[in-house]
């Protein structure tokens, strides 16, 4: 793509609509600026996938931050990971964002989450929002919705848990769709043509890099957005400390665990690593060798997941909870309710090896259950074998948990 003339402010049209029609007023970022204004340390927290993981947006608006209060200590705090949404991140807010004590949060999921609306998408979401606010500093929100090339990403259940919460909401689309009508917009070279990953034919292919995610114009713009709203709200008046309301909907996600994987009954041949302060597995990792490794957990919650890694030779293994009977569940609430019984394949697949993870059930009775675990014969063809490496069982809902 040919050079772009340095993209200014963005035209009023295209800023984001802020605010929450319904349920609760958006609240202030009045608490936030005015420790900025009074320079004191002031921590911001980016929580979301790849698009926020990326040195794009985020680093931009962290800049801006800290030029326009240069005599404040702006720390900037990537807990983003990519490929993954609110699912996940109700199980490491405890342990990624709330250990920073931050002041301001801003949460993008929304891509990853997809665009149903179901209870599910909901109940993760306020996990976070409901863990957030029963922390030590109670920081303000901003959920960020980011877009797709289409330009046509519907909000989901993200919209509905910030109205009810009354969390201000930056909807990044209509940045971009008035973007498109801007005369220095590049042209796409013959050899960006011809890459089967673009596609020329979707009205926001020029601001990505792919299908979703931004190239360095849609970062720009993003942040643009992004930081003409934060400049609306220097002066607010501070909103009171957030009190929370009852839960929209389940609130097993508003308490949970990481449970080292050390602390499960392991048969066969596993692979332990000892703890490390490097990577995202700080307790250490087991990591079956072959088939017919197998492992046994008791767990007091009604959620479970395996914080694991897709790899080069991951396998696949089975996994039953209790008597390994699904319960009946509602198909309208989404995600796992009510499951028992599964199969994780950890192969690569057409992607790379990297942290992944597995929610294997939820909305399960209170109190306590067993998961077994045994790695299967077969693996994937894209597989070079069996392996299976779990660096946390994820327990939502437990009476012990961090959160509320």
């Amino acid at each position: 793509m040919r050079a772009l003339l340095p993209c200014s402010l963005v035209l009023a049209t295209a800023f984001a609509t802020v605010g929450a029609a319904a349920d609760l007023p958006a609240r202030s970022l009045g608490r936030v600026f005015a420790q900025l204004k009074a320079g004191q340390p002031t921590t911001v927290v980016y929580f979301g996938g790849s698009i926020t993981a990326a040195a794009g947006y985020r680093v931009k608006v962290t800049k801006w931050l800290q030029e326009r209060f240069p005599g404040t200590t702006v720390r900037e705090v990537n807990a983003a990971i990519g490929g993954t949404g609110s699912d996940l991140s109700a199980f490491r807010c405890g342990t990624d964002v709330i250990t920073h004590d931050p002041d301001l949060v801003f949460v993008e999921f929304n891509i990853n989450d997809g665009s149903p609306t179901n209870d599910f998408r909901k109940a993760t979401l306020v996990g976070i929002v409901r863990q957030l606010w029963a922390s030590k500093t109670k920081p303000e929100i901003v959920f960020l919705y980011t877009t797709s090339r289409t330009l046509n990403e519907k909000r989901g259940s993200h919209p509905t848990v910030a109205r009810h919460y009354g969390i201000p909401e930056i909807d990044l689309q209509p940045a971009l769709l008035a973007a498109l009508k801007r005369p220095d917009l590049p042209q796409p070279t013959d050899e960006q043509r011809k890459n089967a990953k673009l596609d020329w034919k979707q009205p926001g292919q020029v601001f990505m890099s792919d299908s979703v995610h931004p190239n360095d114009l849609g970062h720009t713009i993003y942040a643009d957005t992004i930081i003409t709203y934060l400049k609306t709200q220097i002066d607010a008046e501070p909103a009171p400390l957030p009190s929370l309301p009852g839960p929209l909907v389940s609130d097993e996600f508003a308490r949970t665990r990481m449970v080292p994987p050390g602390e499960a009954k392991l048969s066969g041949d596993w692979e332990v690593t000892p703890p490390t302060a490097q990577g995202r597995y700080h307790h250490g990792t087991i990591n079956a060798r072959k088939p017919g490794d197998a492992l046994e957990h008791e767990f007091e919650g009604t959620a479970l997941g395996l914080f694991l890694d897709v790899q080069k030779d991951g396998g696949k293994c089975s996994w039953t909870i209790d008597d390994s009977q699904d319960a009946l569940t509602d198909p309208a609430y989404g995600g796992p309710k009510g499951r028992k019984h599964g199969v994780i394949d950890t192969a690569p697949g057409p992607y790379f090896p990297r942290n992944h993870y597995a929610l294997l059930s939820c909305g399960l009775a209170p109190g306590k259950h067993t998961v077994r675990i045994k790695v299967l014969e077969e693996h994937d063809p894209t597989s070079t074998g069996n392996r299976l490496k779990i660096g946390y069982l994820l327990v939502g809902g437990p009476p012990d948990g961090p959160g509320e």
